[in-house]
């Protein structure tokens, strides 16, 4: 199946859920609890590094932060059936809910979001399977991406999903909704990029090799280098950053203004920048310094994909996102491999300084909160 014909009706629920095996854990060792999921709190006994970083992580938040309460609470008001509008949400942000039921999310491991548990016991992802594309199977085996590891705690299997395969983080990151408008097309996007075949998947870019060791000393780890577990992402610092880059081509300054020429290109970010929802934005910014924080006679291009409603208005909401997307307007965003070159007059004040050009990341999924961060900054300084 194309990536582009993903639908999905998220309340069939199909599960395969194994059962848990008589304990076999080391006295000193965090013992599994009784299914269906262990909270992270266990699993950092053993694993103290990998669960600071996920705790650092937009996955570790996914059920709590305010953004997505206000979104849950707005969605769920606005949806005909309350109780299929919430799962809707839930099952990517508390996608343990699938299993237990706890769609109010009321108890503390649902709370925890995308957590260590739910991830690792996924035996596969069917993107064309009838309700959610997990095949769950909670209980004592832990899957990832080494092949020899072996734990006193619970069981191990080696997981080329894990190690390798986009599809594990396409689950939740390609969305389709009742109306077929992509809501997230991060999965389809880097699938019709240069990437697949060059064997760069998402895990290599968001989850990148960094020191680290997979288990506490006192267990003898095997493995000094490590999944960074914070899944970086645009939001927070990460790979956006380095994926981008911003530079000057042609300058023109004159008596009274500068025909100025910027150049932002996507040169190794695997998918359309920004991704991820429409309420992410880049922003392009060319002004002039004269001394104060404010750039003086600042011009802009902004850089985002148009989720349009039925009326053909432009939606601003992530509820509204998911409600109410019936098609897709503009979509300025920078593709892969793609420079993109802007031009601006930029009229120049008595006593400047420098023409500066500044790369923002802009994420306004929380109204009550917006983001704004500063990726890159040139500067063409006035000519002695």
């Amino acid at each position: 199946m194309q990536p582009s014909m993903i639908r999905r009706a998220p309340f069939a629920i199909l599960l395969v859920v194994t059962t848990v095996a008589a304990g076999r854990a080391r006295a000193d060792a965090a013992p599994v609890a009784a299914p269906p999921y262990t909270s992270a709190s266990q699993c950092a006994r053993c694993h103290p590094t990998i669960h600071k970083y996920w705790s650092e992580s937009e996955h570790a938040r996914a059920a709590t932060s305010p953004g997505f309460r206000a979104s849950l609470a707005e969605v769920a008001g606005g949806a005909s059936d309350t109780a299929a509008a919430t799962q809707s949400c839930a099952w990517c942000h508390a996608p343990t809910a699938l299993v237990s039921g706890d769609w109010a999310l009321a108890g503390a491991i649902a709370r925890e979001g995308v957590t260590c548990d739910f991830c690792h016991t996924i035996a596969g992802v069917d993107l064309g399977r009838n309700g959610h594309p997990f095949d769950l199977r909670p209980g004592r085996v832990k899957r990832g991406p080494l092949e020899y590891a072996k734990s006193p705690a619970h069981d191990t299997a080696y997981s080329v999903l894990h190690k390798s395969s986009a599809l594990l983080c396409a689950s939740c990151h390609e969305y389709t909704n009742a109306l077929g408008a992509p809501v997230l097309s991060t999965y389809a996007e880097w699938a019709a990029g240069p990437y697949p075949a060059r064997g760069q998947t998402c895990q290599e870019c968001h989850m990148p090799m960094v020191p680290g060791a997979t288990v506490s000393e006192g267990l003898q780890p095997t493995q000094r280098r490590i999944n960074l577990h914070r899944m970086s992402g645009g939001t927070p610092p990460g790979r956006v950053q380095v994926g981008l880059d911003l530079r000057f081509g042609a300058v023109a300054v004159g008596a009274e203004s500068a025909d100025v020429e910027v150049v932002v290109a996507n040169e190794a970010v695997g998918h359309s920048a920004p991704g991820g929802l429409s309420t992410k934005s880049l922003v392009l910014s060319v002004g002039v310094d004269t001394g104060s924080p404010d750039l003086a006679n600042r011009r802009e291009r902004v850089y985002r994909r148009e989720m349009k409603g039925a009326d053909g208005h432009v939606l601003a909401t992530v509820a509204d996102l998911f409600l109410k997307a019936a098609s897709v307007g503009e979509d300025s965003r920078i593709r892969q491999k793609e420079a993109r070159t802007e031009r601006f007059t930029v009229p120049l004040p008595a006593g400047w300084k420098a023409i500066v050009a500044r790369l923002e990341y802009r994420d306004s999924s929380d109204p009550a909160s917006p983001k704004t961060r500063l990726i890159s900054e040139q500067r063409r300084e006035r000519p002695r």
